[in-house]
């Protein structure tokens, strides 16, 4: 056994001791989960070529195709756990340690009361939302029209749930125990923008990862864009004509497929540029649809997890046809450009429209009501495996199961 596992698996029993001497009680009706995992997530499959497109480290060391088509029928999706890094000895642990907890200390079974959503992450996440009303009629058809469930979902998934709750029927809300939202990007992020100009290499430059063509491709990553970007100069002065879902900003200012230094323009770049216009709007629509909560998403309970444990980009520096847009490319204008966050969200904004209770590490937890855990997770990735998170998960269902079970 690779040793983080057994690390992972030594905490998971520590939280399910926590939980026996606990005087919650231990019954044996489970309230069933449905986990949406956010980008890079889900195992990618290409049913017709019978190849892995993403989802082991084989893809670190071949170069694949990413490039978004789609094709949904092509594209198989499962829930990605875990992938071994070095065989036998270290893996990357992703949902594992999460579905350890709840397995250890609750007694969730995999495919019996605690369902994970694989789906293509590349892909529009109203395609998500709609894959979640389908997962969610099909947990009632196996459970009763009655039956009360959770929602779980890290990082952009949060935004599917958003979008689809607000056309879901009362019925639909009401029967949402709680939504428990890890790293919720409500307004999206300048990360995203910053890999639609120079890519994402898990490994570093050494290994193969994603170019940022492929990346471009992708209409999920316009719907992380940010929706209220700000820029500014290397004076700190805003600047007014930037508009983020306008094509023609994006060739001003040399974004995405657009970006200098490109010398020759290959047949993918201008598949990009094609799309460019049609998966800008389509972003906005999106964008004005889940940037702020409504009425419909605040009748369903929920608990976030964000971290505050990095510094990270809240306005971005335009200067001398170059645009700054990670951390520490901003040595200068810190505090006009970086804020608190993780290594991906500002905590500015996406706290808007919360008016429940706001607890950090350390402090006491409202178990089984509403509230932001503002927590020390080190990574954005890092918030679905961050022990004293997923200890507040395992504690607060334990309550919401108690309460229903009597």
């Amino acid at each position: 056994m690779p040793l983080n596992w057994g690390l992972a698996m030594l905490q998971a029993k520590k939280i399910a001791k926590q939980l026996r001497n606990t005087e919650l009680k231990n019954t044996k009706l489970n309230l069933p989960i449905i986990y949406l995992p956010g980008i890079m997530g889900s195992q990618l499959y290409d049913r017709q070529k019978k190849t892995l497109i993403w989802g082991d480290y084989k893809s670190l060391i071949r170069k694949n195709d990413y490039e978004y088509h789609h094709s949904p029928s092509q594209i198989g999706a499962n829930q990605l756990h875990y992938f071994p890094v070095i065989p036998k000895l270290y893996d990357n642990l992703i949902t594992a340690p999460l579905k350890l907890v709840l397995e250890k200390s609750l007694g969730y079974r995999d495919g019996v009361d605690l369902f994970f959503l694989g789906h293509d992450w590349r892909a529009d996440h109203r395609q998500l939302a709609e894959l979640l009303d389908t997962e969610i009629r099909r947990i009632k058809y196996l459970y009763g029209e009655q039956q009360k469930f959770l929602l779980i979902a890290h990082s952009a998934s949060n935004c599917a749930i958003r979008y689809y709750l607000q056309s879901a029927s009362p019925e639909i809300r009401q029967s949402i125990a709680k939504w428990y939202a890890f790293g919720p990007p409500w307004q999206g992020t300048f990360q995203s923008l910053a890999l639609m100009q120079s890519g994402y290499y898990a490994g570093g430059r050494l290994f193969h990862g994603f170019t940022a063509d492929e990346i471009a491709s992708c209409p999920s990553a316009y719907q992380l864009l940010p929706c209220f970007p700000q820029l500014i100069d290397k004076q700190g002065n805003l600047i007014t004509d930037f508009d983020i879902y306008d094509e023609e900003c994006w060739k001003a200012f040399h974004l995405g497929p657009y970006r200098m230094g490109v010398k020759k323009l290959s047949d993918q770049q201008r598949r990009v540029r094609d799309q460019l216009a049609e998966n800008l709007f389509s972003a906005k629509t999106f964008a004005e649809r889940v940037s702020t909560r409504t009425v419909a998403e605040q009748a369903v309970p929920q608990t976030w997890f964000i971290s505050d444990n990095h510094i990270t980009v809240k306005r971005a520096i335009y200067d001398q046809g170059r645009l700054y847009l990670t951390a520490s490319d901003i040595p200068n204008l810190i505090d006009m450009a970086l804020t608190k966050g993780d290594d991906h969200l500002p905590l500015d904004g996406l706290l808007m429209g919360w008016e429940k209770a706001i607890v950090r590490d350390g402090e006491p937890q409202p178990f089984g009501e509403e509230y932001v855990f503002i927590n020390q997770a080190k990574t954005h990735r890092a918030l679905v495996s961050y022990m004293p998170n997923l200890r507040s998960l395992a504690l607060d269902i334990a309550t919401l199961r108690q309460r229903y079970a009597s």
